[in-house]
């Protein structure tokens, strides 16, 4: 049977790229700061200690150098200037890497269609010569000619048009329920602006946004449209919103015989959403999940159910956690999602006795009560660590996961210069707050509430 697995491959590797792109952007400003700071501190200090400001017959200001020392001004201006550059060029480059990471996944995603549904280049219109063919000397190799070919035009079009392809190409509406369309078309029409025009803004930029209604009112023709850190930010989310809802719409039209990996993979991605406190994210994709027409089977729906309102729950939303819940009677269910409403809803009484009768091999087992953040609150309480030593027969420890390589950074500046923890594009906690949070949401795992696979390092997969 076809699988979802390329399909999954391939979201997998845009996911995780656009995800390091996205920590690059503030390691890099927070290692550039410094030096952009002593480079205009030292020429300032030039200016006003050797450099005289004058006016010329025509009333015009103008600075004096002395000749031996005009070197010198020229090289503090310079180092000024460049390291002033790099604030508006670095993000200004990430983020146009960020769409060159969509194109790709476009690629790939495109040839993992043709390799599930091959029929679809019936109706391709590539012409090829015999002396093409006889030098091909295999229809695979034709075939793979015809595929570089149509991926080659589909590239060429525009965003919006290469959703065209594939509406037509799948025979299904993709844009339907996509409130975040109008900011894809945006950052895609603003990369070409920042490859092609240095950011100003041009009458086509203009037209192809206001034909996707967004919202660009107060932009005018000749303004130029830079990356902000928010602005950055809101574009990683929007293209990892995007190629996650494409790969599993697509997943779900074209495989529908493939829904139990379809439905535990998006119910991955959502878990690692929470585990990185990404709640913004995580509350986009589990409704998404949720709303799906068709899932495996009522456990994997549950699960999505669950982690959507545990997203609520860990954001202190507890009321939008325990409405998200309560659409379902959960009375037939299984102990360990009656424990998941347990500990959502805060009835700790009621959790401690399913978790004695779930016992030392149930459903959850050690690791789970450690790791999962379905138990980040409920673990800090005393009656807890009793319940889980009456289970496990030994004391509750805290399970420790190492830093990602932002946090480790980031923890390192702080101490030398805590200054610098307002000035990274994003706030982050201290030290402290950092371990303490690693050690109860680990980047690992999968989400087991109900018809559960046991946790296994993703970089293995």
């Amino acid at each position: 049977m076809t699988t979802g697995k390329n399909l999954n491959k391939n979201l997998e590797t845009f996911l995780r790229h656009i995800d390091a792109i996205k920590d690059t952007l503030p390691m890099t400003m927070l290692l550039i700061q410094p030096y952009n700071k002593k480079a205009n501190d030292d020429f300032m200090k030039f200016l006003k200690e050797s450099v005289e400001e004058i006016e010329d017959d025509n009333g015009k200001k103008r600075l004096l150098v002395k000749a031996d020392e005009s070197k010198k001004f020229e090289t503090l201006e310079r180092n000024a200037s460049t390291s002033t550059l790099a604030n508006k060029i670095i993000p200004e480059s990430l983020f146009v890497s960020l769409i060159s990471q969509y194109d790709a996944f476009l690629t790939r995603l495109l040839r993992a269609i043709y390799e599930i549904k091959p029929d679809v280049l019936n109706g391709s219109e590539r012409n090829l010569t015999f002396s093409q063919l006889v030098e091909m000397e295999t229809i695979e190799n034709a075939r793979k000619f015809i595929i570089d070919k149509e991926i080659d035009t589909v590239l060429r079009k525009s965003h919006s048009e290469q959703f065209d392809y594939l509406e037509k190409l799948i025979g299904i509406k993709l844009r339907e329920n996509l409130p975040i369309w109008q900011t894809f078309i945006e950052i895609t029409e603003r990369r070409n602006l920042l490859v092609h025009c240095d950011g100003v803004v041009s009458n086509q930029y203009v037209k192809n946004c206001q034909e996707h209604n967004c919202q660009i009112e107060k932009t005018r023709v000749g303004e130029r449209l830079g990356v902000e850190p928010k602005y950055f930010s809101n574009a990683y989310k929007c293209l990892y919103e995007i190629a996650t809802k494409l790969t599993h719409t697509i997943w779900r039209k074209l495989l529908i015989l493939d829904l139990k990996e379809a439905d535990r993979e998006l119910n991955d991605v959502c878990f690692h959403l929470i585990n990185t406190n990404s709640f913004d994210l995580a509350d986009i994709l589990l409704e998404f999940g949720c709303h799906q027409k068709r899932h495996f089977n009522d456990s994997l729906k549950n699960v999505f159910i669950v982690n959507g309102s545990l997203s609520k729950y860990l954001q202190d939303k507890k009321d939008e956690a325990k409405q998200i819940l309560d659409k379902k009677d959960w009375s037939a269910s299984s102990d360990d999602f009656k424990l998941a409403y347990a500990v959502l809803t805060d009835d700790y009484e009621k959790a401690y006795e399913l978790m004695i009768k779930i016992g030392d091999n149930g459903e959850v087992d050690k690791s789970d009560y450690k790791q999962w953040p379905l138990f980040n609150k409920i673990r800090t309480e005393e009656m807890f660590k009793e319940t889980f030593k009456l289970i496990f027969k030994e004391e509750y420890s805290v399970m420790e996961t190492p830093m990602r390589p932002l946090q480790e950074l980031i923890t390192k500046e702080i101490k030398k210069n805590k200054e610098l923890k307002e000035k990274t594009v994003k706030k982050v906690e201290s030290a402290k707050e950092l371990k303490e949070k690693e050690s109860t949401t680990p980047n690992t795992g999968l989400p087991q509430v109900g018809g559960k696979r046991k946790s296994k390092v993703r970089a293995s997969k």
